[in-house]
């Protein structure tokens, strides 16, 4: 039976947020170029069959505005798809809550940049039109055929959402009929919490019913647990590849590899990966590896079963994501006070001003 192995890593965000304009994660990509992801990450990709990820942001210059602070936020340079092309990215899912920010020509162009790098796109219309229709992306790797199937369920107002969650099930169950091995990538969930929510726990066991092999999931910046369901895996949040958070528990993720075949998922393990000095990604070793490997294991743990307690759970999980939202809030802020001499005069106004335009609902 021919097997291909897969690695699956969540939100690459190759621009830099509103709180780091000039040294976030886009600012180090225009500093390091091809080498900004180091050669021991390359290898670990160069040894998979395919890589996909999730990129969160545009990659487009459409629209670029120097002087605007919400034009240059997360936007990452046209030329950083040939970047992720030689880094080993193959497929890259757009269905996110990001990916409109600067407007559908930017995302179209988004998807055409990356598609001439040589990497197939996920999740973003008919070859790459964000026409609100839901579209598997068919690959033949190493004689397996794969369709991978990108949705957003995040309401935000610049997602890109292509289908109602019946519209992508229907999707899943008419490409494991004809055979394929569905791949279904789904941007979902909560921030920062370390486990998800109970309907992406139903979901993700109806994906699977469906005929889903593999869900990797994104959005939660932080990885949660993996749940195996006989030749079926779940990724719940593969976490914060690339990224310029500073709040502490995203600063770490996994690198999920797995080898899947026509009968299903054979094995998989997940790599831990820190981000380091201008946030960069980096292999973990030592005893840090050991302490995230323990980690990965106990998060692992919260999704091996359904909760018994449901109404219990939920309570227990609302009133940690509200404690977990405001540490988030409070932690960027401090951030951008800290730095403030980094910062271009320019942009105080616009980033101090930025909660009322996002209320009025211009940001």
């Amino acid at each position: 039976m021919r097997t291909v192995r897969i690695a699956c890593v969540g939100d690459v965000m190759c621009g830099d947020q509103f709180t780091r304009i000039g040294w976030g994660a886009g600012s180090s990509i225009d500093r390091y170029g091809p080498a900004f992801l180091p050669d021991e990450i390359m290898a670990v990709f160069r040894a998979h069959d395919a890589v996909l990820c999730n990129v969160e942001c545009v990659l487009s210059d459409v629209g670029r505005k120097e002087r605007s602070l919400r034009s240059l936020q997360m936007r990452g340079r046209a030329r950083t798809a040939k970047y992720l092309a030689q880094w080993g990215i193959t497929a890259a899912h757009l269905a996110n809550n990001h990916i409109l920010e600067h407007g559908v020509e930017a995302a179209r162009d988004t998807a055409r940049n990356l598609e001439q790098a040589g990497i197939q796109v996920v999740g973003a219309g008919p070859e790459g039109s964000f026409d609100a229709r839901v579209t598997a992306t068919r690959m033949l790797v190493n004689q397996v055929p794969l369709s991978i199937v990108g949705a957003c369920f995040h309401p935000g107002g610049y997602a890109f959402r292509p289908a109602t969650f019946e519209l992508v099930l229907e999707t899943v169950r008419t490409e494991a009929r004809e055979g394929q091995v569905v791949i279904v990538s789904a941007h979902w969930g909560d921030e920062l919490i370390d486990r998800p929510n109970l309907w992406q726990q139903c979901a993700a066991r109806d994906f699977i019913q469906a005929g889903a092999r593999l869900v990797a999931g994104h959005h939660a910046h932080v990885f949660q647990g993996v749940y195996r369901e006989k030749g079926s895996l779940v990724a719940y949040s593969l976490g914060d590849f690339i990224f310029d958070h500073e709040f502490g528990p995203t600063k770490w993720t996994a690198i999920l590899s797995v080898s899947i075949g026509a009968e299903g998922v054979l094995e998989w393990t997940a790599i831990p990966v820190r981000t380091g000095s201008d946030y960069r990604p980096a292999l973990a070793h030592g005893e840090d590896e050991a302490t995230l490997r323990r980690e990965i294991a106990r998060r692992c743990d919260l999704v091996a079963e359904m909760p018994q307690e449901p109404e219990l759970y939920e309570q227990a999980y609302c009133r940690e994501l509200k404690s977990l939202d405001d540490a988030g809030r409070r932690q960027m802020w401090k951030t951008f006070l800290k730095d403030w001499r980094r910062h271009r005069p320019l942009f105080w106004p616009q980033a101090l001003l930025r909660p009322v335009r996002r209320r009025l609902g211009i940001w």
